[in-house]
């Protein structure tokens, strides 16, 4: 690594990267109540400041010298934990088949495919790579799990400033918190980033094609239920790998002894 890991670069890049989105949707004029709802709202209020965020992270992480801890980690935790990214999965899945494609135009799809993608791939960078890679140079990990997942809920605050209502704004950030925590645990259990990525792409693809359907609810919707399963699991989750965590590193300072 080019430069050691400490905790304000994790909230630096952070800011860094939420500045760029706030800049693209006041220069674009974005509401965010309305992104998503058209190709062409996609395109500027996704894709468009995500991806300029995106190249921000990506450029700053090379900088930093720290792709490789960013993407990659020590598996840690039993096996049995990897239900967790299925559950997400089938939790997304009911999301996007709750109301069916209706009224989704093909290129309002493709558009919010390649936004999400670039959503997955620049949170998951910023906050479960680099954030978690700087607080690490800082914290033990029950502070990397804690600050990395606040500031992936912090970062959602933005959307108050651009349609959002105060009540709106004030949940999603609790259920950011809430689902960065699964994504942490994610990230231990499978040793990648890039299962991040991909099933938070696909969390938000789902979400927002639900959206943007005018079709009525689906006997899929019920899957949706599996959420309350990632919280539980994740719960658990957390623990065991922190526990884990801590229990190796004990051994290796008995070792080093």
């Amino acid at each position: 690594m080019r430069v050691q890991p400490q905790a304000w670069i994790a909230v630096a890049v952070v800011v860094g990267y939420a500045a760029i989105m706030g800049a693209t949707w006041f220069f674009t004029g974005t509401d965010y109540e309305t992104v998503g709802s058209t190709a062409a709202s996609a395109m500027q209020g996704i894709v468009l400041p995500v991806a300029l965020a995106s190249l921000f992270t990506a450029a700053v992480t090379y900088w930093l010298g720290w792709w490789g801890p960013a993407l990659r980690d020590t598996p840690t935790g039993p096996r049995w934990l990897l239900v967790l990214p299925v559950l997400i999965v089938l939790t997304a899945l009911g999301n996007l088949l709750s109301h069916g494609f209706e009224g989704v135009e093909a290129r309002l799809v493709l558009t919010l495919a390649l936004g999400t993608l670039l959503v997955g791939f620049g949170e998951e960078l910023t906050l479960r790579g680099v954030a978690v890679v700087g607080l690490r140079g800082s914290f033990g990990e029950v502070g990397v799990w804690f600050f990395s997942s606040l500031l992936f809920a912090l970062l959602h605050a933005i959307n108050l400033f651009f349609g959002q209502s105060a009540a709106a704004t004030l949940q999603q950030m609790v259920f950011a918190f809430a689902i960065g925590t699964a994504l942490y645990v994610v990230r231990r259990v499978t040793g990648t980033l890039v299962i991040c990525i991909l099933i938070h792409a696909f969390w938000d693809f789902g979400t927002f094609v639900a959206g943007a359907s005018t079709g009525a609810a689906t006997p899929f919707a019920v899957l949706a239920l599996f959420q309350y399963a990632v919280i539980v699991v994740a719960i658990i989750g957390l623990v065991l790998v922190l526990r884990q965590g801590r229990a190796s590193t004990q051994r290796a300072h008995v070792k080093a002894a």
